[in-house]
């Protein structure tokens, strides 16, 4: 059964909820990712990478398939 897509800022802030994070510069620190990575997906400067995506992955034990599934296609960035 196919997944709702969600947008870029609601897959952030659920990461966030799960990991009972308030804000987002605690999640770019358990990420292992720059403040300004989180940011720039926010603000749409960035899609969301495929390093993000395996990076929350990693920290959530989340399928990596069930992420890309919830993420419309256009929102994420899988340049290596």
């Amino acid at each position: 059964m196919p997944r709702p897509h969600i947008d870029k800022h609601k897959l952030i802030d659920a990461v966030k909820d799960f990991l009972e994070l308030d804000r987002d510069l605690d999640l770019a620190e358990v990420l292992g990712v720059q403040p300004s990575c989180i940011s720039k997906i926010r603000r749409g400067t960035n899609k969301i990478s495929a390093h993000v995506i395996l990076r929350i992955h990693l920290v959530t034990d989340v399928p990596v398939r069930e992420l890309i599934q919830y993420c419309k296609k256009d929102e994420i960035d899988f340049k290596v």
